[in-house]
């Protein structure tokens, strides 16, 4: 808590920090309540990314982007299709679920279950929400750091059109991108498709071959009002990757191997049907999911296969009055090679407005997972409007993550852990100002009991009793608290300012947390030079992080400094060009101790409308 308390009255509540849709009436929140709300009226801290937004983002690789909203970080391992983690308030992969059109999309068979950003683009993706704080009471275990809700392409207006895209770049960097979507007034169709390649660049800050990445991606979306009271519809999405990495790069015990590569396909599809029946309304979904995994490398090969079904209900009940009672249940079962786990759920959220400024939201769930005793989460927020251009925000929720099944594994951890607990908090302020700009700040405060991790000294599992080869997994608490800082200033009709600054204090165990910076700031230049071209400016600061145990001695993680660049042009009503320069200063720095990242790359190429 430290200085929560005696900053609490200065809290300046947060949104996104790029361009985004400014405290605009009409945006909604599909994830901070279990039913679409106003963001006005959410007290929980969302960040929303539009569609427009996504596909003009200033970097490559969408967990990079995601970084430049106050609150979230990313670090990765290398080039393009290397492992790459999104935290948000300190909290990596394990505590952020991701979902695509529904689907959750996090490796049953991961370190930690959590969602891979390394081979992830822009490619086809639409409209990004990020919610942040425990959301268990919302979406059950692993909850713990927030919520990230993906929607892949969707159609925009009535008739059929479609989209083609053709992109190069630095490190033989080639990708194209289909798009397509279709609406009437019972029916939402869209389907994309993308394939990427690249040389990429020795992931080993240590080698010298390049580690390349090429893969295909589709996602399906499909939508029909079958009456006036049902609605059914499917989305699916599959990956297909091939990449190279280097294993060993920070393992500081002499050299690595440098030819490893990994064979990943994952596919995903969920059904659902939506039923409405006057004050009371029923949403019903079934989804897989499946990813796979084959390393080789130098020592052999290993393979991994996750995979997990879902059955999900959500009930409404809204009088029209002043609250509405939402309710639901869902089962789910994981599995890995060697175990099965499976997990029922059963949750009920009420929302309340008291009065026309005043919304509050009141959630409460109960997991019971077939490996432990039964967890309850719950959740309490508010947002009021103390007057019509300022917003007070706070929420306060609990919330667990059971161990992963490779933490349950004896061979690298213990089939005795039980599930991290957790509390989290917040408090926020937010002012608009004329011409649609606002200031928006955030504080949180956040802390698990029994933090599973992996420790590179421990002898406790049966590896070391087999192999004597020390690392297994351990517990540990932590805590992280800060503050989130943002604003949108418009100068005039044809420049926009944005600014975000986020500082993080994560402690894990007795020492700090390893590749959480504690200063993270952002100052973009969003700009339209005639009527045919615009381009923006992105000038992120981010220092003083800590190098994980794992890196060797003359890594360089710690403080840099990125200026990205990138512009559109509209050659015609359907065609723009597009130029964008990452890193234009070519800073040489890392995020994961021994591991390269990109030095200044360039990229252009076309997107055609029709």
């Amino acid at each position: 808590m430290k200085y929560l308390a005696s900053c609490a009255l200065c809290a300046l509540a947060t949104t996104p920090a790029i361009a985004q849709e400014a405290f605009d009436l009409d945006t909604i929140t599909v994830i901070a309540n279990q039913t679409r709300t106003a963001l006005e009226r959410s007290g929980s801290t969302v960040e929303v990314l539009s569609d427009t937004e996504v596909r003009t983002a200033p970097t490559n690789r969408l967990g990079d982007r995601l970084a430049f909203e106050p609150g979230v970080s990313a670090s990765a391992t290398g080039p393009l299709g290397t492992a790459s983690t999104v935290r948000i308030r300190g909290l990596g992969g394990s505590y952020v679920p991701v979902l695509i059109d529904g689907i959750d999309v996090t490796d049953p068979a991961g370190t930690g279950g959590g969602f891979d950003f390394g081979g992830m683009t822009n490619a086809g993706l639409g409209r990004i929400e990020v919610l942040k704080g425990s959301q268990s009471a919302r979406f059950g275990q692993n909850a713990v750091g927030g919520v990230i809700n993906i929607q892949s392409l969707r159609p925009t207006e009535d008739g059929v059109h479609g989209f083609a895209e053709a992109q190069a770049g630095s490190y033989d960097f080639r990708r194209g991108v289909l798009g397509l979507t279709a609406r009437t007034d019972r029916t939402d169709l869209s389907f994309s498709v993308s394939r990427t390649e690249t040389n990429g660049f020795s992931a080993s800050a240590a080698g010298t071959e390049d580690d390349g990445f090429d893969a295909t991606q589709a996602s399906l979306y499909a939508r029909h009002q079958v009456s006036d009271m049902v609605a059914v519809g499917l989305s699916g999405l599959y990956i297909d990757a091939t990449l190279e990495f280097d294993e060993g790069a920070a393992a500081g015990d002499g050299p690595p191997p440098f030819n490893e590569r990994t064979d990943r396909e994952t596919a995903g599809l969920r059904a659902f049907a939506e039923l409405e029946t006057g004050a009371v309304s029923h949403d019903l979904a079934v989804s897989y999911f499946d990813t796979e995994r084959q390393t080789s490398d130098n020592f052999g090969g290993r393979r991994f296969k996750g995979e997990r079904r879902r059955v999900e209900y959500r009930g409404s009940y809204d009088p029209g009055g002043m609250w509405t009672l939402n309710f639901g249940g869902d089962y789910e079962e994981e599995e890995d090679i060697t175990q099965t786990v499976d997990i029922t759920g059963v949750q009920a959220e009420l929302l309340f407005a008291p009065i026309d400024a005043l919304d509050l939201a009141f959630s409460v769930r109960n997991d019971d997972h077939s490996e432990f005793a039964s967890e309850l989460s719950s959740r309490a927020a508010l947002a009021w409007r103390m007057r019509e251009d300022l917003i007070l925000r706070a929420s306060a929720s609990d919330g667990f993550r059971a161990p992963a099944l490779i933490e349950l594994d004896p061979s690298f951890g213990d089939p005795a852990f039980e599930p991290e607990t957790s509390t989290s908090y917040d408090l926020g302020l937010e002012k608009r100002l004329a011409g649609g700009g606002f200031l928006r700040g955030t504080l949180f405060y956040t802390e698990i009991d029994g933090q599973i991790f992996f420790d590179s000294n421990s002898t406790g599992c049966q590896s070391f009793a087999d192999f004597g080869f020390p690392g297994c997994f351990e517990t540990r608490d932590f805590e992280a608290s800060g503050v989130e800082l943002s604003a949108e200033v418009p100068i005039n009709a044809y420049l926009t300012l944005n600014a975000a600054y986020t500082f993080t204090d994560a402690d894990a165990g007795d020492t700090r947390a390893s590749r959480v910076p504690r200063h993270d700031a952002l100052i973009a230049l969003a700009t339209q030079i005639t009527p045919d071209l615009d381009a923006q400016f992105t000038l992120q600061h981010v220092a003083d992080s800590e190098p994980s145990e794992f890196a060797p001695a003359m890594n360089k993680v710690g403080d840099y400094t990125l200026f990205h660049v990138n512009a559109t042009y509209a050659v015609t009503d359907s065609v723009d060009a597009f130029l964008r320069v990452e890193n234009l200063f070519d800073e040489d720095y890392e995020t994961a101790g021994g591991f390269n990242t990109a030095g200044r790359s360039a990229y252009a190429g076309l997107r055609a409308s029709f």
